[in-house]
């Protein structure tokens, strides 16, 4: 055996070696969390180059985000380097269904009606696409909801379906409704030249049936595909991959059908599960081995995930050893529950010498960040929140990005309103002017800002048509504005992205925006630069160039790609869902509750349709898999829910995980100093009962008298109110009661005095 093929080969189990060898024909490989299906991707491709002499450019990797994509690719480049790459084509389906519409201009200008100098329009621009598109579809939006119809339009094509299918196949009015919006939307898209994230996949498909052509030269180029996450396709990206993969049938896919997560994103669990039957001479290879977890996580992921149906049977397992306890705490209320998570950091930072970095905080729904970040702010902890509002996200980047794109695609509706609506160079051009353009340009069948160039008096003398009819202070405003985008449009292809940056600040008046000085003005201009500094990064690429791929790769962004890679001395924040594909040595799941984790909508739905719940289980799967040392999970014995407070109920994935492994803390065991108690299915009958209950109908329970902490000199507590605090005296008083001199921590607390038996307050420390 070569030197070569043992370096690829070295260090890689039994099954992973088998995946990466196993190079003919169609291949399922099952990874479990922490089972190296990135190694298994990055050796198997270096492997088909180096051994198989099959060169970079005939072979495709999927993957589900950007930053995997990079990683995946300087993994490869270290093992056979960076020459030896040059061709592999390698991101996100997305970025795929990008590069087939910009690698055939013609093709799709003639079978889609899509110019080569399409924009994509983000969430944003979607829903406001989405509220012009119900208005003219002569609905009210407060009734039908712009957010409720994109979602629909989003579910019909993840199926292919179009706006006519939907209203063929309709069989209510409510579905009536969708087509018609539906429709209305479409042509609002087609006519800003514009695409939506869903049209990324479904145009290449309505391509390649329309043109056989384009779909062969693609089954020709690749000769192998892989495909990673595979449990996450959705019916578009499925076709997608099969159509592609016809002609010489090497698919590979990854995946773990125990991390099913996305549902919502009309990801469909049973393009994993019915692989064998679409390919039945598939080779299966499951990867077993987690080389991530300690037994204890890894012992209580399998038993929570058994509970679920839909999944391809294995049993994980790890040479690592048993490791800490799970934790289990019962907290008070959400303020409670984050002021404990960081005292806890607190501890295991001194105490496990973890780094602030290598600890993430998990929870259900964003929402739930508003309450961990308060207590993070007061901590000396930094923290980096992810699935929050995202840098390109915030109003003062949107407004400079709207420029580029209207540059880039004049067409651009949604984005020049946004400039005239936003920045100081549309003061003046009010709702009388903005009718004035928009009848103008359907009459001429011409772009919005073709309207305001026209007042640009060496544009205006060469139109030949009739001019729109501005007056007062719409003309002049129509004049700023089209003068304003004259000058960029004539300098666009002589400057780098950041000298055009500078020319958009002084034309369009950006500063006055931030002229008053205050701390949230002096923020939003230091984003501003950083956009800047951003667009610095493609200084060295050719202008005609750097604009599309900037715009595109702003475009293709996910939350996962937002996480910092340097983000050194700070806690990670996140959604759960945003959490599939990391790994930290510490986690925290709060909020393990009914109603919460599972969501609402999982346990109302369960009665008819299992799947829901389903996903929900295998969500907190990926949570618990994320731990490689440390696991605390938490829950509330109450929570604020629209203004009133709930009684919290444990969430029923609590039960499976064994008794032995996890330890249990009541906030009962917690203010007695008992012992704590461990938690698991031989406690009887506890957790069915509690489960089965539902919320706000909970027994009354028998008045008892309350049991009073003993506090002591030092001790950090917590007061639902005034939160954390020190004890700085504690004097006795009647009835075995004290008066606890306590020093909070924020500062329009102070110090107070207060009873024991009244306080509500639990010792953290």
């Amino acid at each position: 055996m070569s030197q070569m093929v043992t370096d690829l080969l070295t260090g890689l189990n039994e099954q992973q070696q088998r995946a990466v060898t196993t190079t003919e024909g169609p291949v399922l490989v099952v990874a479990g969390p922490g089972s190296g299906k990135t190694r298994v991707l990055t050796h198997r491709i270096a492997w088909l180059i180096q051994q198989m002499n099959v060169h970079p450019s005939q072979i495709l990797a999927v993957t589900f985000t950007n930053k995997a994509a990079r990683e995946m690719r300087d993994r490869i480049e270290k093992l056979i380097g960076v020459d030896a790459t040059d061709g592999l084509v390698m991101g996100t389906f997305h970025s795929l269904g990008v590069r087939i519409l910009r690698q055939n201009p013609g093709r799709v200008a003639e079978q889609l009606q899509l110019q080569p100098n399409f924009v994509i329009y983000d969430d944003g621009d979607q829903m406001e696409l989405a509220k012009t598109a119900v208005k003219n579809a002569n609905l009210d939006p407060k009734q039908i909801t712009p957010r409720r119809m994109l979602s629909r339009i989003s579910a019909a094509k993840s199926v292919l379906q179009t706006p006519t299918d939907v209203a063929t196949e309709a069989q209510s009015y409510d579905d009536e409704i969708v087509a018609r919006v539906y429709t209305e939307y479409e042509k609002l898209l087609r006519a800003a030249n514009a695409v939506d994230f869903d049209d990324l996949l479904g145009l290449p498909i309505r391509l390649f049936d329309q043109d056989p052509g384009t779909l062969a030269r693609y089954q020709q180029q690749f000769r192998y595909i892989l495909v990673d996450e595979y449990q996450d396709t959705n019916r578009v990206q499925y076709v997608m991959v099969s159509a592609l993969a016809e002609m010489y049938g090497n698919l590979f896919v990854v995946g773990d059908p125990d991390q099913s997560i996305y549902g919502w994103r009309q990801a469909d669990i049973r393009n994993i599960l019915d692989f064998k039957n679409d390919y039945p001479s598939a080779n299966e290879i499951h990867l077993e081995q987690n080389y991530r977890s300690t037994g204890r996580i890894v012992q209580a992921a399998d038993r929570v995930i058994r509970d679920n149906k839909d999944r391809i049977d294995r049993k994980m397992t790890t040479v690592n050893d048993d490791g800490e306890m799970i934790q289990l705490r019962e907290l008070a209320d959400q303020q409670h529950e984050a002021q404990w998570i960081v005292s806890e950091i607190r501890r295991i930072v001194s105490a496990h010498k973890v780094l602030p970095e290598q600890i993430a905080v998990m929870y259900r729904t964003t929402a739930q960040s508003r309450v961990l970040e308060e207590a993070f702010r007061t901590s000396e902890f930094r923290y980096q929140i992810v699935g929050g509002v995202r840098f390109y996200e915030r109003r003062e980047v949107r407004d400079i990005m709207a420029v580029l794109r209207v540059l880039y695609n004049p067409a651009d509706t949604v984005s020049l309103l946004r400039v005239i609506d936003n920045l100081p160079i549309g003061k003046g051009f009010g709702p009388a002017a903005f009718e004035t353009a928009t009848k103008w340009a359907t009459e001429q069948r011409r772009p919005l800002l073709d309207a305001l160039l026209t007042q640009v008096p060496s544009i205006a003398n060469q139109e030949t048509g009739p001019l729109p009819h501005f007056s007062g202070a719409g003309l002049k405003g129509a004049a700023r504005i089209g003068t304003a985008f004259a000058i960029l449009r004539e300098k666009k292809n002589e400057l780098t992205l950041a000298e055009i940056f500078d020319q958009i600040v002084e034309v369009m008046e950006v500063r006055k925006m931030f002229e008053t000085g205050t701390e949230e003005d002096l923020q939003r201009w230091a984003n501003v630069q950083e956009l800047r500094t951003d667009l610095e990064r493609y200084d060295l690429v050719p202008s005609a160039e750097a604009l599309p791929a900037y715009l595109e790769q702003v475009a293709l962004i996910s939350d996962a790609d937002t996480i910092k890679d340097d983000n050194i001395g700070s806690v990670t924040l996140i959604t759960l869902h945003s959490a599939k594909g990391l790994e930290y040595p510490a986690v925290f799941i709060a909020g393990a509750e009914e109603g919460l984790l599972p969501i609402y909508r999982a346990v109302e739905a369960e009665a008819f349709d299992e799947s829901a719940m389903e996903e929900e289980r295998r969500l907190f799967y990926v949570g618990i898999t994320r731990a490689q040392k440390l696991l605390y999970i938490t829950y509330a014995q109450s929570r604020m829910t629209h203004g009133q407070y709930r009684a919290g109920t444990i969430s029923r994935f609590i039960e499976p995980i064994p008794a032995e492994s996890m330890r249990r803390v009541t906030r009962e065991a917690h203010r007695t100093s008992a012992k704590p108690r461990e938690y698991g299915r031989t406690e009887p009958g506890s957790f069915t009962s509690r489960v089965q209950q539902p919320w706000g109908n909970a027994p009354v329970p028998k008045k008892v008298l309350p049991v009073i902490p003993d506090f002591q000199e030092g001790n950090v507590v917590f007061h639902p109110k005034f939160g954390e605090g020190t004890v700085t005296s504690v004097t006795a008083r009647r009835d075995n009661d004290k008066e606890v001199t306590v020093a909070f921590k924020k500062a329009e607390y102070g110090t107070k005095r207060l009873m024991a038996s009244l306080a509500n307050m639990d010792i953290i420390s």
